[in-house]
């Protein structure tokens, strides 16, 4: 068997960041399930297995200056471009490798306070996802925390076939990965034309029509690599039992939160299985569950319910959205939940009008609207959940990130693979459009600074598009370029400044 084990390595992954992997994500986890947490101003360790591009892992590195960041990939391309990253923005805390999980095992490594890996577990051989197990086994410090998502079943089992199908058609043709992709969309499509009876079914037709637009790198890593499999809870759960680890939650906020996901009768029901695994199979039968953001813990120290109580008193939140992008309608897998306007209003305003605030002074400042306590902490944590809002993590120091944030801006003037920004002030990456980063360059080169990106834009030819539509001339991308910079000034840049960007 060649390297690459039956994974695609023709093309790079999607250089995306995954914020369900950040301390501060998995922190708030612990805290919701009563679970004493590290302190993240402290120095830990942290590694993401299977770390693609390492957009997640250089931004957190920059977010935390005082912990060290350990990252790997087999694809000696990823890596190449993640370190390429980190030595551009200056980062001494990062270390990558393009090693295997095998291979990485016998690494001169630290024990990790976070072991994290995000999806690569559905994409793996079986003899991998053991390597893996036996890492978390032998590198995670008791205490220490394991984020893994995979796809799960039964949301997938409507679309499995259709995986193996495109993964067949693959093996059969001899052209460049992208030509079999592209291939295979079209050999689908040749086969609901002709009225096979799998591809009249109502979902998998949807799902046929939703590929069509996704990103080209991830549908290739997501349904032409050799080894796919969709997993239930229990198969992961066993496997992770092994490394000594205890199932604690959801990366997910919201999937932890059972009365925005179930109906009262549904709770009930799940509430008389007494076997807690089975449970959360039956669990994901409800949810019809394809993808699960699981974290595990090595070693429990429970807090008391007033504990728990007291450290969300003290833990600060801020909004991360302008106002006017908060919704208070959403939709669930119950249908439309409606937040409560009288909770979700005086919080919005309070937080933009005072910045950032414990939740022990905004139960104070709002004292006028009756909002139980216990009422407000969900309140934020559907907020967080929602990208709504974010906890605060003090006493980090911002120099690192700034850094970061002024290598990656000025990257985007050549560059469009980088589309996230560090918050120092969250701990956390922020989505950052290349638009904006240029907007945000432009207005570090001062008051001509708008005209000096126009001209490098319009020398390389890069042309805007609008409501869908590709600007031709020089005017339209001109006067498109000003109204972006107008708007962007009035409603996302004071944002982002509150995030320390």
């Amino acid at each position: 068997m060649t390297w690459n084990e039956g994974y695609v390595t023709q093309i790079p992954y999607t250089p995306g960041f995954y914020h369900h992997l950040s301390p501060a994500n998995l922190h708030l986890v612990l805290l919701m399930k009563r679970v004493q947490g590290l302190p993240l101003h402290q120095p830990f360790t942290y590694c993401e297995l299977a770390c693609g591009l390492g957009m997640t892992t250089n931004i957190l590195a920059a977010a935390y200056p005082h912990a060290q960041f350990y990252g790997t990939d087999f694809n000696p391309t990823h890596i190449l471009h993640a370190r390429t990253i980190a030595q551009a923005a200056g980062l001494t805390n990062v270390t990558f490798a393009d090693k295997s999980f095998k291979e990485y095992l016998h690494e001169d490594l630290p024990p990790f306070d976070f072991i994290c890996l995000h999806g690569i577990y559905s994409w793996i051989s079986e003899e991998n996802r053991q390597a893996i197990v036996e890492f978390i086994r032998q590198k995670l410090k008791i205490g220490g925390v394991v984020y893994i998502s995979y796809n799960t079943m039964p949301g997938w089992a409507m679309m499995a076939p259709l995986q193996r199908l495109m993964l067949q058609y693959k093996t059969v043709t001899n052209t460049s990965v992208e030509q079999r992709l592209n291939g295979a969309l079209e050999f689908l499509e040749q086969m609901k034309a002709t009225k096979a009876v799998y591809l009249q079914e109502p979902n998998v037709v949807k799902r046929l029509e939703r590929l069509k637009s996704q990103n080209r790198s991830y549908l290739i890593h997501e349904y032409f690599n050799e080894h796919w499999t969709a997993l239930y809870f229990d198969q992961v759960h066993q496997q992770m039992e092994q490394a000594k680890l205890t199932y604690l939650g959801s990366a997910h906020l919201i999937d932890n939160m059972e009365n925005l996901n179930f109906t009262a009768e549904a709770i009930q029901a799940l509430a008389k299985i007494p076997d807690p695994v089975y449970r959360e199979v039956v669990r994901d039968f409800y949810l019809n569950n394809t993808f699960r953001r699981d974290v595990y813990v090595r070693g429990l120290e429970f807090l008391s319910p007033a504990e728990q109580t007291e450290a969300f008193r003290r833990m600060k939140f801020m909004l991360t959205v302008a106002v006017d992008q908060i919704k208070l309608e959403h939709q669930t897998a119950l249908g439309k939940l409606q937040l409560q306007e009288n909770v979700y209003r005086p919080i919005t305003m309070c937080l933009k009008e005072e910045g950032p605030l414990s939740l022990g002074q905004l139960e104070a400042k709002l004292s006028a609207h009756n909002i139980p306590l216990q009422r407000l902490i969900q309140a934020l944590l559907v907020m967080t959940g929602m990208g709504y809002a974010h906890p605060v993590v003090e006493g980090i120091e911002p120099t690192q990130a700034q850094r970061f944030n002024q290598a990656m801006i000025q990257r985007s003037l050549h560059h469009s693979d980088v589309n996230f920004l560090c918050s120092p002030v969250i701990g956390n990456g922020i989505s950052v459009p290349r638009l904006e980063q240029l907007l945000l360059l432009a207005e570090a080169k001062g008051e001509q600074g708008l005209e000096f990106v126009w001209q490098n834009l319009k020398n390389s030819g890069m042309r805007f598009t609008k409501e869908g539509k590709t600007l031709e001339t020089p005017e339209e991308n001109w006067q498109f370029l000003q109204e972006s910079a107008q708007k962007f000034a009035q409603n996302r840049r004071p944002v982002l400044r509150q995030l320390g960007i």
